[in-house]
This record gives C-alpha cells, sequence and structure tokens, in this order.
C-alpha cells in the first residue's frame, strides 16, 4: 500500500458523486481518481471526460484493477451490502455512503467484514463533518447545558421533482427507498453521536403529495435515549423551504439551538432561574466564514478528505461506522 497518492474508484454516480471526485481534486499528491464506474454507459463516460479519469462499466473491473486502492462506493442501499463485501473481499479499503445497508443485520456484516479484512473503511456520514454539529459536541463536553433532558431534530429538503421521475430508485420500498432510511439515518447517527443509546421509539409517516411513488415524503419519529432524555425527529422531502437541518437540545442549566440557514448557525442560551433579564439573542458559536447552502457541501469534502488522510496517516476517520450501523437499527425499530 502507498503512503500517498491513493488511487481512487468511485462507484456509482449519482447525486453526491461529484462531490466527492472534487474532494479528490482537492488533495494532489495525495489521491487520484483512477477510474469512476456506473452501469449506464453514457453517465460513466461523461463522468469521466470531466474529471479526466477512466470509464467503467462493471464493479468487477475496478476490483481487478491494481491502481485502485480505494473504493468510494456510491449505490442504491439495498445494494450496498453485496458490493461492499466484494469490495472488502477483494482487500480494497472502503468509503461507503450512507445508509449502510437496508437492513441493521447487513450494516452489521459489512462492518465485521471490514474488521476481518483488516482494510480501512469508513461510513461516508457528513453529519460527523458539520461544523456546527462539531461545536455542539464542544459544548456538550463542557457540560455548557447540564444534563439533556430533550432533543429536538429537523431535516427538510424538496426532493418533488427526483420522486416525481418514473422508475427512480429512491420511489420504491424494494430499491431502498423511503425517507425514514435515506434520511432518518442522519439525525439517528446525530443522537447516538452526541446523546448516547436510544432505548425506545416510535414512528408516524405519510404521504402528502399525490406522486407516482409508494414512498412516506414526510414522517415524525420520536422516543427516550438510554440516558432517560426525551428526543423527536421531523423529516420531509417536500418542503418548499431550502434543504436544511436544525438541532434543538434542552438542558437543565440551558439550552442550544443549531439552525443551518440561521445567523448565527449556533446559539447557546443560558438557563436563568429568577426569570429576569431573559437572555433573547443566545451567544454565538461559529461557525466562522457561514454561508447558506455551503455547509452541507463543505461538510461532504471534509468527510471525504478525513477519510483519504486517516488512510495515509494510519489512524481512525473521526467516524464510528458502528455507530452509523447503529442507526439502521433505529430505522428498522
Amino acid at each position: 500500500m502507498r503512503t500517498a497518492d491513493v488511487g481512487v474508484a468511485i462507484v456509482g454516480l449519482g447525486l453526491i458523486a461529484r462531490t466527492h471526485a472534487a474532494a479528490y481534486q482537492a488533495l494532489p499528491g495525495m489521491a487520484r481518481l483512477v477510474a469512476v464506474c456506473d452501469i449506464d454507459r453514457a453517465v460513466a463516460t461523461a463522468f469521466a471526460e470531466e474529471f479526466r479519469t477512466k470509464a467503467t462499466f462493471d464493479l468487477r473491473d475496478i476490483l481487478d484493477d491494481p491502481d485502485v486502492d480505494v473504493v468510494d462506493l456510491i449505490l442504491p442501499h439495498t445494494l450496498h451490502h453485496d458490493a461492499a463485501l466484494a469490495v472488502l473481499s477483494a482487500g480494497k479499503h472502503l468509503l461507503l455512503e450512507k445508509p449502510v445497508a437496508g437492513t441493521f443485520a447487513e450494516a452489521v456484516s459489512i462492518c465485521d467484514a471490514a474488521d476481518a479484512a483488516g482494510v480501512h473503511f469508513m461510513v461516508a456520514e457528513n453529519t460527523r463533518y458539520a461544523a456546527a454539529y462539531q461545536a455542539v459536541e464542544r459544548l456538550l463536553h463542557d457540560g455548557a447545558i447540564g444534563d439533556v433532558v430533550h432533543a429536538r431534530t429537523l431535516l427538510r429538503s424538496n426532493e418533488k421533482e427526483h420522486l416525481s421521475q418514473p422508475g427512480y430508485w429512491r420511489t420504491r420500498y424494494a430499491l431502498g427507498g423511503g425517507l425514514i432510511l435515506d434520511t432518518g439515518a442522519h439525525s439517528f447517527y446525530l443522537l447516538k453521536w452526541l446523546l448516547g443509546d436510544i432505548r425506545e421509539v416510535v414512528g408516524f409517516s405519510t404521504k402528502l403529495l399525490p406522486l407516482d411513488n409508494e414512498i412516506e415524503d414526510t414522517a415524525d419519529v420520536r422516543g427516550t435515549l438510554a440516558s432517560g432524555a426525551y428526543f423527536t425527529c421531523g423529516f420531509t422531502s417536500v418542503s418548499e423551504i431550502p434543504h436544511s437541518e436544525r438541532l434543538e437540545l434542552y438542558g437543565t442549566t440551558g439550552g442550544i439551538l443549531v439552525d443551518q440557514i440561521a445567523e448565527p448557525v449556533v446559539r447557546l442560551f443560558r438557563g436563568d432561574h429568577d426569570y429576569r433579564g431573559e437572555d433573547m439573542s443566545g451567544v454565538s458559536f461559529g461557525p466562522d466564514g457561514w454561508h447558506p447552502g455551503g455547509w452541507h457541501y463543505e461538510s461532504v469534502i471534509l468527510e471525504v478528505k478525513d477519510f483519504v488522510l486517516s488512510l495515509i496517516e494510519g489512524r481512525p476517520p473521526l467516524i464510528d461506522s458502528r455507530d452509523c450501523a447503529y442507526a439502521i437499527k433505529v430505522v428498522e425499530a
């Protein structure tokens, strides 16, 4: 294994693949995109031309390529398990787009196989690399709001155009579709990372728009954490508000609000037990250089960079991929 100039192949050239490719381009001398792969030959050829690399159309070609050290797997969720095991069996390092797999058993199987293969493995969960959530982690570590008693998340997007496309894989459960699986994996990972295990959960979902698909487009999940805190998670893919995320943490001595399209993005409120002179604005905790819409792209870039750098430096990445597998356990529940 080379210690630098890691050869990477991206398999599956959907929406997020272009951001991953941009991340590798931002690591000259450390990573190079040696091939891309997609069963749609036109897509693979155009992508390869754009990023000046080689186009392939079958995963086996990638696994047999000695120039490929890392496989960046970006496929429909139900294809993750078999493809990931094939990559690991070939001795390639693996960056696997979230969610880990369509079921918890498959997700654990992938993590176990990665451990057994002795390769570098990470689930690409950009939540861990969002500057706002890293600021929250520091605040919680410092005890800024005491014990968390209630957590709320909201993830919203406008996917109406995609969900209206005939045959689009995300519109069918059998192909790996479903809002709670696709989007919920982010929030359940966030809760696990920041606050620990979930004790009990119940979910509600509905289809607000009469689109020609079978999946839910809006959902709410609530329950309790092992700590005893209460949590609520909201999801929608048919909002007319820009794609964004919100986190609210209420503790025994204060609260934290995160809104990715607000400024400041992170605000800390201290508890005021005598109710005099209430703090209406909170204290800003960054991140610096905020701009709406950029946080998501930047977190994905940082995610890919951390994977490559952790491989080169021989250290674990920031992500604990088993926490990502745990998120699928919550989805199933």
